[in-house]
């Protein structure tokens, strides 16, 4: 199928370029792009879809990379290029597709195991000067701002925490300033 929109796009060997892979997180979005990774996620559903729903889906996304490729990141997600993207593809630019009515059966996003609490955390410590900071999943890009003005790396060592440990430790964290700073007062 991509190699049919690359054809109506002037883009040859388009299809080569790009990866495609189902993802059983998406349980709210049909698709995703990730134009500089050239990346395209669809929801596990999407394989169980009509053809024509597939190929309006896979067309949608394929768009979102061609602009980008064409009009690099001034390209608005679902502005004027990518509307004309889908146009010349033989699509109406549509930004969403109603699941139900297009042969979709998307998992119940308040059940689906994507989008369920986690019992966990993950402290993100540097191991120069014991920095730290915590979130729900593993952020591989931040650094220590200390250790970085510094001249070294910044690279944070990652942990995973119990929740009930880790907001424990941070209300510790908290009291114990909160006293000291009182203290001067």
């Amino acid at each position: 199928m991509v190699a049919s929109f690359a054809v109506s796009w002037s883009r040859p060997g388009l299809e080569e370029t790009i990866s495609i892979e189902l993802s059983p997180r998406l349980v709210r979005a049909i698709g995703r792009a990730m134009p500089r990774s050239r990346r395209i996620r669809l929801a596990t559903a999407v394989a169980e879809a009509p053809e024509a729903t597939i190929a309006e889906v896979l067309c949608h996304e394929v768009a979102h990379i061609v602009a980008w490729d064409l009009f690099g990141p001034s390209a608005r997600p679902h502005g004027r290029e990518w509307a004309a993207l889908m146009r010349a593809a033989g699509f109406e630019p549509r930004i969403r597709l109603d699941p139900a009515t297009r042969g979709l059966r998307m998992p119940d996003p308040r059940t689906s195991a994507a989008t369920r609490p986690r019992p966990w955390l993950y402290e993100h410590r540097c191991p120069v000067c014991q920095a730290s900071r915590t979130s729900g999943r593993v952020v591989r890009r931040w650094r220590c701002a200390r250790c970085v003005r510094a001249g070294l790396d910044g690279e944070l060592v990652v942990s995973r925490r119990p929740k009930g440990v880790a907001a424990s430790l941070r209300d510790r964290a908290r009291t114990a300033l909160r006293d000291a700073l009182s203290s001067r007062g």
